[in-house]
């Protein structure tokens, strides 16, 4: 994704990846909210790729998951697309976007010592 990017046409970031990446590597920006919220989109909009069981494997391991079978009041094992968003966000994107650079990510990063 390259629509909507915020970190200029100077900045050598090529994608909103790249973009991401150097946020939760370093500061997020003003628009961090804006950022989480398409991914969460982007994850979403994966879901109905994935089959049922699967979802509800990923669903029983967040928190209302972990409740829900705590509690377990039914045989049925629910699956909320957005609690797996959040779950797959947090446990995995953020991880990944903390272990990910490539040379654009470093020249920006190095670039925002000097300025600071």
């Amino acid at each position: 994704m390259t629509e909507g990017m915020q970190s200029g046409n100077d900045s050598r970031l090529k994608n909103i990846w790249d973009e991401v990446c150097v946020q939760v590597q370093g500061q997020e920006s003003m628009m961090w909210e804006a950022y989480l919220d398409t991914m969460r989109s982007v994850i979403v909009r994966a879901l109905p790729q994935v089959d049922l069981e699967a979802k509800q494997a990923i669903w029983l391991q967040t928190s209302n998951g972990l409740d829900w079978e705590a509690n377990e009041e039914s045989e049925d094992t629910p699956a909320d697309d957005d609690d797996i968003a959040e779950y797959i966000l947090n446990e995995y994107v953020r991880s990944a976007a903390a272990d990910w650079t490539n040379s654009r990510i470093e020249k920006y990063k190095a670039n925002s010592l000097e300025i600071d």
